[in-house]
């Protein structure tokens, strides 16, 4: 059980750390995106919108790659830690949070931007008003990075190692334990999984009613 525990610690941390990092990379980004005048700005939303489906698998082997001591960035010593689960997880909810918000922030009403343009509104407080306008959507797009983070097995598999009290989560651990015949504890780890997807959904949507007033 003490294993499960502390698997579980691991796992919030990991997931509201990397989306949490991800949500302020991607959504000042998908800010920037809709205010572009830039002639490459449907690429780039393009380019996001392919890498929602990128594999897993793929990110973790390309950063597997990286970190390796053959790669690029094997000095840092980061393969088989927490902060290459990060990493990976960075990776992946980074385009969905800024897809996902760029759509909501498209949907804004034209009036309402004319209006805060007619006012004399300057950039930054025209992006501001945007955000509050699409704030229930964008909280939408961070949920939705989170939950597919934290469902995610593939990339922290190869990135993290699987290695016990130190990069073991709860998916990793459901591999394992439905690998080894132990099926009332991968059901368990699942059950568990679910119940911190609920809470922090739970809390999240609470902070958005608020913050909506």
């Amino acid at each position: 059980m003490s294993e499960l525990v502390e698997v579980s610690l691991r796992s919030i941390y990991v997931n509201c750390f990397a989306t949490f990092i991800a949500a302020l990379i991607g959504v000042p980004l998908a800010l920037v995106l809709d205010v572009s005048k830039s002639r490459f700005k449907n690429i780039l939303i393009l380019v996001f919108q392919t890498l929602v489906g990128i594999p897993p698998v793929l990110v973790g082997l390309l950063l597997w790659l990286l970190l390796s001591r053959s790669g690029p960035l094997g000095g840092l010593n980061l393969l088989f830690t927490t902060t290459a689960m990060i990493i990976a997880q960075i990776v992946i909810a980074l385009p969905i949070i800024i897809t996902i918000s760029h759509s909501h922030l498209a949907r804004v009403d034209e009036r309402i931007r004319l209006l805060l343009l007619t006012l004399g509104a300057n950039k930054f407080q025209f992006m501001a008003a945007m955000l509050r306008e699409s704030l229930s959507g964008v909280f939408s797009a961070i949920l939705i990075a989170f939950g597919r983070v934290a469902g995610e097995v593939g990339a922290v598999m190869i990135v993290g190692g699987n290695i016990l009290g130190r990069t073991r989560v709860l998916t990793t651990s459901i591999v394992l334990y439905t690998n080894t015949g132990q099926f009332e504890k991968a059901i368990f780890a699942g059950l568990i999984l679910l119940s911190i997807a609920f809470t922090v959904n739970f809390m999240a949507n609470l902070l958005s009613r608020k913050a909506e007033g």
